[in-house]
């Protein structure tokens, strides 16, 4: 299969997922809308405005999800982000690739794997809906990265500099995200020592330290990884 009769390729938000925001916003809404509205203290000029805005925002998270999209063609890939859309021609890349998405456990459903066009100054473009929630991610990277190689032009050569920017940066990404995990997992064993130290009477350090331990074992993996990828 060539270039030409693999694109266009489109990526959106699949209708599932535009009925679970839906659904999701439903519910939430009236839970944060009921304490505000049955707020007999706030006066009713700010109880309108944080309405409002509040219906601002929601209306806007619906909309964007809605907006967002990443298409490639003969020409390069267009990325429609959240205020402008973007686009990059085959020549300007550098590479395309997959990475572990970092906020992957900060949020409910969020994709493991999220995916970059990376330009020629080491700079990357998010392609949007390129991820695991959405699509077979090695399936369609290879896609994109075919049309690349081969649309790119019989001029393109690697930018040494631009890969190298582009590996450390990922690497740094990779050690905080690896620091985080360290530290959510410290978290128990700092409590289980706290409590065991209590009730034997032995603790000899403030509470307030073993609340800080989690944090200190961030650093200290996230300095060795930045020490790592140098």
């Amino acid at each position: 299969m060539t270039a030409r009769s693999s694109l266009p390729r489109t990526y959106r938000i699949s209708p599932g997922r535009i009925t679970g925001v839906l659904v999701a916003t439903g519910l939430a809404l009236p839970a944060a809308l009921i304490p505000i509205l049955a707020d007999d203290l706030m006066p009713g000029w700010a109880k309108g405005l944080t309405v409002a805005l509040l219906l601002a925002f929601v209306g806007w998270m619906v909309f964007a999800a809605r907006h967002l999209s990443t298409s490639a063609d003969l020409k390069g890939i267009r990325v429609r982000g959240y205020v402008r859309d973007r686009r990059i021609a085959w020549e300007d890349i550098q590479d395309i690739r997959a990475v572990p998405n970092p906020g992957a456990g900060m949020a409910r459903g969020a994709p493991d794997t999220i995916s970059y066009a990376y330009r020629r100054d080491g700079r990357r473009l998010q392609l949007f809906y390129v991820d695991d929630n959405h699509v077979r991610v090695d399936q369609e990277i290879g896609a994109l990265r075919a049309a690349w190689e081969e649309l790119r032009g019989e001029g393109w050569s690697e930018d040494a500099e631009a890969v190298r920017s582009i590996d450390r940066r990922q690497a740094r990404e990779e050690a905080a995200t690896t620091a985080l995990s360290w530290s959510i997992m410290s978290v128990l064993g700092f409590i289980v020592l706290a409590v065991a130290l209590l009730l034997t009477d032995s603790l000899f350090l403030g509470l307030h330290w073993f609340f800080a331990g989690p944090v200190l074992v961030f650093l200290a993996v996230w300095l060795v990884g930045r020490y790592r990828s140098r």
